[in-house]
């Protein structure tokens, strides 16, 4: 089956366990409106410095009400990682500031705490599942190169940098800018990995 092609709506069964390297076991599941509480605590935990590549001040109740109440954001899909009722980790798949309509940003957070045990590896290998599910065929994202984690994942897919905006971001908490990153991949190159049957095939 051509799975880069397919229009199978069902690749991906929520809500999905998964073991990190500590053996904890984490509960993945697509974001709910009564999540925002817990999302907003999310947040709360995560360092400014890793908050920057968002264009709103996600520490504020009403910019992540906004995800869910506003016309503006075009988020396609949203997935959170529960460790019990606590949220640990959250992806996007989102058009905004997107304007070729077969391509899609990622976004992805993860709870310093949790980082360096594989969830955030495995929450970016749904995410491109879902890319494919809602028929992309380019993934964008944006980093920092001291984001050494989400670098680690890109070079694991073979992310190719396209741009990189020379201090662009202002880092408010140290006091310096920093270059913006704009890397993409071919999500049919993603379709074509092993990795992406064992996750299709394990749903089964």
């Amino acid at each position: 089956m051509d799975f880069a092609n397919s229009k199978n709506k069902e690749m991906i069964i929520y809500p999905r366990e998964l073991i990190l390297k500590d053996k904890t076991k984490i509960i993945i599941r697509p974001l709910e409106e009564d999540d925002i509480e817990g999302l907003f605590n999310f947040f709360g935990k995560i360092p400014r410095s890793d908050l920057i590549i968002f264009k709103d001040d996600v520490g504020k109740l009403e910019t992540v009400e906004s995800w869910f109440t506003s016309s503006k954001y075009s988020k396609v899909f949203q997935l959170i990682a529960l460790n019990g009722k606590e949220i640990i980790g959250k992806g996007t798949l989102h058009k905004e500031g997107i304007y070729w309509r077969s391509s899609t940003e990622i976004k992805l957070i993860v709870d310093p705490e949790h980082r360096g045990k594989g969830l955030g590896l495995q929450m970016f290998k749904i995410l491109l599942a879902e890319g494919l599910n809602h028929n992309f065929e380019k993934v964008v994202v944006r980093f920092t190169n001291d984001n050494k984690s989400f670098v680690r994942i890109l070079d694991h897919f073979g992310f190719k940098p396209e741009a990189v905006l020379t201090c662009y971001i202002k880092d408010e908490q140290a006091e310096i800018r920093k270059d913006l990153v704009i890397a993409s991949y071919n999500l049919k190159d993603w379709a074509r990995r092993f990795e992406f049957y064992s996750l299709i095939y394990s749903e089964k």
